[in-house]
Order: structure tokens, then C-alpha cells, then sequence
């Protein structure tokens, strides 16, 4: 009877196990973030997952048909992520990824840029023009300035009296522009930076780097002249942004275009780089989804 009882109870404890640790499973146990984030997903015996990131605030998902799966952000760190279900308990890592740059210095970039194509056409190449000959303009200033002090003058003013003009023109066209301009500041996490019936820009901020950005287009609106017209200036502004080659990558994503035009239902996600630069493309039926990582 002693050996019966001392039998069974080890069999009690061996299935006692056997339930623990099935009672919370990952379908693995280091992830590398695709896109913007990690999936982290498995099964579970209870009605949710609690889990919690580096240390971080606690975060509950529920659990549908014994399944759950949840989203980290992507991290220039690698990623302790503990989860709990009952009293059963799981760790798991998600590995670091590179951060395409400072989000401040990006955003202050490409929101120049867009004003910039606000402005009128004439201004546009004025102000190029400007640029390119900024430096020669100035040492001809100060030349003439040594051997014609008034009329150096009379240039200066000059100078000055179209740099106001164009201060005010690029009031206007910032004003014009504002639903097409990044925040200058984001919260950490994954947000929607931009969001018009055109285009959504989904960005990934970590302690004030990008980790990644997602563009996200209707198929609706690729399907009028206004919408592809905001998707390619959007498009390719980003990737100037990025310092990628925006005709490379434009000249490529037409070709993976027309790939998906053949079968309209895929899902497929194809990679074109540039300049360190990874942008991966995928369709549904109804969005388009341009993801640019390093």
C-alpha cells in the first residue's frame, strides 16, 4: 500500500509538470523583429498572457482557441520579454536591429522638404539656384565690397529683400503643407506620424532613434492621378530622407508593382536596398505597405 500511495503521488507530480508546461508554450525562443516589430505568439490554457519588457510596465493579451500573440517594437537593445499565464512562465528575447537615424534630425529633413514642394515651381529653382551658388555669391560680395563699398550695399540690401520675400512664401507653403509633415517630436512606440485619405506614415520611435518606418497606401487612391501623385512625392521624399537612391528604389517597386498587379490577392513581401536601406513591400487587397528598416 506504502509503494501504491508513494507511486501514485509521483505520478501526480509528473502530470502536475506535464500540465505546468503546457500551459504556456512560444513558438520560439529568440525573435528578430520583421518590419516594425516582433510577433511573439504561442498557446496557452488560460483566458490571457500577461508579459512584460525589460522590466517595463505590465501588459495583458487575451487568448482566442487556446492561441495569443502580441507585438514588441523593434529596439537598437536586445529585449528581455517575460510572460506569465496562471503559474506557468515563459522568457524569450528579441534581438537588436539598427535604427535608420536620429528621429528629430530625420523628421527636421524631410518636412523641408516637403514645404519646399509646396512653394511655387519658380521659387523652387530659385532657391536650388541659391543653394548651389551660396558660397561663389558671398566671396563676390566681399570682393566688392573692398573695391565698391555702396554698391555691395545696394546688392546686400537686395539680398535681403528676397530672402523676406521668400521667408513669407515659406510660411505660406509650411501652412499648406501641415497634415504632410512629421511631428518634430514622437513618443517612444509605434504611432502614425502622418495619416491622410492618401497616405499613412507609421513610424517606430525608440529613445529618440527610428527604428523603422511603414507607408501605407489605399489601393483605392493609387487607382487617381492625386493619390499616385502623393504616393510618389511621399515615397520618394522618404527615401531621400533616408539617403537611399530614391529613382533605384521608384524603378524597382514599379517592377514588383507589376508583379502584383498579375495576382491582385498577394501577400507576398519582396525586399528591394539602397545605400543600407531595405525596403520591403507588401499587398492585400485593399493597402499597399512599404516598410523601410536597416
Amino acid at each position: 500500500m506504502k509503494k501504491f500511495l508513494l507511486g501514485a503521488v509521483g505520478l501526480l507530480a509528473l502530470t502536475l509538470a506535464g500540465c505546468s508546461s503546457n500551459a504556456l508554450t512560444t513558438n520560439k525562443t529568440s525573435y528578430h523583429p520583421t518590419a516594425l516589430t516582433a510577433v511573439i505568439k504561442g498557446d496557452a490554457k488560460t483566458k490571457t498572457v500577461n508579459y512584460q519588457v525589460d522590466g517595463g510596465a505590465k501588459h495583458s493579451v487575451k487568448v482566442n482557441g487556446g492561441t495569443y500573440f502580441f507585438q514588441v517594437p523593434a529596439a537598437a537593445k536586445r529585449q528581455t520579454v517575460k510572460l506569465t499565464a496562471g503559474n506557468a512562465k515563459k522568457t524569450v528575447t528579441v534581438k537588436s536591429v539598427t535604427a535608420l537615424g536620429n528621429y528629430k534630425k530625420l523628421a527636421a529633413t524631410y518636412n523641408q522638404m516637403v514645404i519646399g514642394t509646396h512653394l511655387p515651381k519658380k521659387v523652387q529653382k530659385q532657391l536650388q539656384q541659391a543653394q548651389k551658388t551660396q558660397a561663389a555669391t558671398k566671396k563676390k560680395l566681399t570682393a566688392l565690397a573692398k573695391t565698391d563699398p555702396m554698391a555691395a550695399a545696394a546688392a546686400a540690401k537686395q539680398q535681403q529683400a528676397a530672402a523676406k520675400q521668400l521667408q513669407a512664401q515659406m510660411v505660406t507653403a509650411k501652412k499648406q503643407a501641415k497634415d504632410d509633415l512629421l511631428p518634430t517630436t514622437a513618443k517612444d512606440g509605434v504611432q502614425n506620424l502622418i495619416d491622410t485619405q492618401d497616405v499613412t506614415v507609421r513610424g517606430n520611435v525608440q529613445d529618440g532613434k527610428l527604428m523603422g518606418l511603414a507607408l501605407i497606401v489605399p489601393t483605392k487612391q493609387m487607382k487617381t492621378k492625386d493619390g499616385q501623385k502623393t504616393f510618389g512625392t511621399t515615397f520618394a521624399l522618404l527615401g531621400t530622407t533616408l539617403k537611399a537612391k530614391p529613382k533605384y528604389v521608384i524603378n524597382k517597386f514599379e517592377k514588383v508593382l507589376k508583379d502584383a498587379k498579375k495576382n491582385s490577392s498577394s501577400t507576398t513581401t519582396k525586399t528591394i536596398r539602397s545605400n543600407g536601406v531595405r525596403f520591403n513591400t507588401g499587398f492585400s487587397t485593399d493597402h499597399l505597405y512599404i516598410y523601410m528598416t536597416k
